[in-house]
């Protein structure tokens, strides 16, 4: 009996851990630990579907063109922010400055689609028919695959 509740609790520790890992605590997603689930979550996926040498190489270059790219948007979306509170600040909200802040977001939006397309355009083209399947399945699924 008592070698069955030592046996629970381990499985317990070991369940938490894995939920840890996985960023479902608030630590591990907004915490300083980001990054690092960012790249073992792109090593998971790699492993799942996978890759060559070769593959792996184009889809880390996407990828990291992908980071590099949304981080240049980074300025542009702070300020429309910056925009949309300044609107809702005063005692009436200013349409003008709202539809302002709107705009200079769909901008940004619109320029981080076209680069996610790019990107997952080059990823497709890295991979054959059937991982192609396995990333679609990876997508719908959701994070919580991982």
């Amino acid at each position: 009996m008592f070698g069955f509740v030592i046996g629970a609790l381990c499985l317990l520790g070991f369940y938490a851990v894995l939920r840890r890992r996985r960023g479902f605590g608030h630590a591990g997603c907004h915490g300083r630990h980001f990054g690092r689930r960012g790249r073992f979550g792109l090593y998971r996926v790699l492993e799942e579907l996978d890759t060559s040498p070769g593959q792996e190489k184009a889809i880390r270059a996407a990828v990291a063109h992908l980071r590099g790219s949304l981080g240049e948007l980074r300025p542009g979306l702070d300020e429309a922010r910056r925009q949309l509170a300044t609107s809702v600040r005063g005692e009436q909200l200013d349409g003008t400055a709202l539809e302002a802040a709107l705009e200079g977001q769909a901008r940004e939006l619109g320029k981080a689609a076209r680069i996610v397309a790019a990107s997952l355009g080059k990823v497709h083209d890295a991979l054959d028919a059937d991982q192609r399947r396995r990333l679609a399945r990876l997508i719908e699924v959701g994070p919580g695959w991982v």
